[in-house]
């Protein structure tokens, strides 16, 4: 550890594998744990750039859900020798990362970062894990390219140009080298949110939370002001008259269960289907050609009042009875939290509002930083339980509610 008290690098006594040396954040941007970095954002941002990214759907309720559902499960440490050895290292689909700690798909990067999903890649690879990349990042997918040879996963929803449009995207996501495409289905009906339309007006208006973000404004300008770049990541509908047209293969649309079939015989590679919350939906998904699901309520944005992602769990994995990987997305903001996920039977989590909150503060380097910070976490978590690796955890390591038993 630093002098400082920052945990840049992983700790001293655990194992070097990463493979590149961490970026390095200015002092004054320094981080030491999610909730620093989400402090740091508040003031980084537009009001109304922070509060899209940390509010969820109406009432924020499965937001809240899903963070107090980690607070529901304890763990049952052993007193077992800690061993100095142990490992964070795991597979996902054949593909070996650092940590089961995943970058999730998250619309407009852009905005809270000019590096967006180019920088959300490179703390990725730089780490040594998987970075998934959604289709409303702000960059189109041409510029958001593997880093050497780092895995990328492209998410699929037939909303951005129904299946003419996600034919396309296919193809140029094989081209580039993606190794997985990510069927979204829990999104189909917009959340109750009004939408942020960007344009000169609206900046006029908010000229004064702008000039207290200067840091930010500059930016934004400096990225040539993409006002329908940035319409388009925030979700903003089209014109009346395109929303009218007679539908057609690439009329918007959402996705439904015969798009995971037809994506499955498109795509050579893994298919994930992602806004898994029941037994019956996962089964599906197995049936459809899934070669793994994803518990996600789509973190909050969805559905308000669903269930946690966390309580949703056991029941899928007990659905799928092994026959494919289960992940899940949601509510984790520490190490502690993706040994919780771990041991109630998950392959790995995806990371959301926690990266985008390090992003916002320092582009790749903070996203980066996160992602060393939860698992050094994990790292020292393993220790306490007496785990030799994140393969050890199991429902032995924790107490979960009765009720979230499947």
């Amino acid at each position: 550890m630093a002098s400082d008290g920052s945990t840049q690098t992983s700790h001293s006594d655990a194992p070097a594998v990463v493979s590149e040396e961490p970026l390095e954040l200015p002092r004054r941007r320094r981080f030491d744990s999610v909730a620093e970095a989400e402090r740091l954002a508040r003031r980084a941002l537009p009001h109304a750039m922070y509060d899209r990214l940390s509010h969820g759907s109406d009432e924020s309720l499965t937001l809240a859900n899903n963070l107090q559902a980690f607070r529901e499960v304890s763990f049952r440490p052993r007193g077992a020798a800690v061993d100095p050895t142990r490992s964070t290292q795991t597979t996902v689909l054949g593909e070996p990362i650092v940590a089961p700690i995943l970058l999730g798909p998250i619309g407009a990067l852009r905005l809270q970062h000019p590096s967006g999903g180019v920088g959300a890649i490179e703390a990725a690879a730089r780490f040594g894990t998987i970075c998934v990349l959604s289709p409303a990042a702000g960059h189109p997918i041409q510029e958001l390219v593997p880093r050497n040879g780092s895995p990328l996963w492209t998410q699929i929803t037939t909303g951005m140009g129904g299946r003419d449009g996600v034919e396309k995207q296919l193809a140029e996501a094989a081209r580039l080298g993606y190794r997985a495409a990510v069927v979204t289905i829990d999104s189909g009906v917009p959340p109750k949110a009004a939408a942020i339309r960007l344009d000169p007006a609206t900046i006029a208006q908010f000229a004064p939370d702008l000039i207290r973000h200067p840091r930010w404004t500059y930016r934004f300008v400096r990225d040539g002001m993409r006002l329908n770049v940035a319409n388009a990541a925030l979700g903003v509908n089209k014109s009346p008259a395109a929303a009218n047209a007679a539908p057609s293969s690439s009329t918007p649309r959402p996705v439904e269960w015969d798009d995971v079939r037809w994506v499955a015989e498109q795509w050579k590679g893994p298919v994930v289907v992602k806004g898994i919350l029941t037994a019956e939906d996962a089964r599906r998904a197995v049936d459809l050609g899934a070669a793994a699901v994803i518990v996600s309520n789509h973190g909050g944005m969805a559905l308000d009042g669903a269930r946690a992602t966390l309580e949703s769990l056991p029941e899928v994995v007990s659905a799928v009875g092994g026959q494919v990987e289960v992940l899940v997305d949601g509510g984790i903001r520490t190490g502690q939290d993706v040994a919780k996920a771990l041991a109630l039977g998950a392959r790995a989590v995806l990371l959301g509002r926690a990266y985008v909150m390090g992003l916002a503060v320092g582009g790749a380097a903070g996203a980066e930083r996160v992602l060393h910070l939860i698992r050094n976490d994990l790292w020292r978590t393993l220790g306490f339980l007496g785990c030799g690796s994140v393969d050890d955890l199991g429902p032995q390591h924790v107490s979960a509610p009765q009720s979230w038993s499947a």
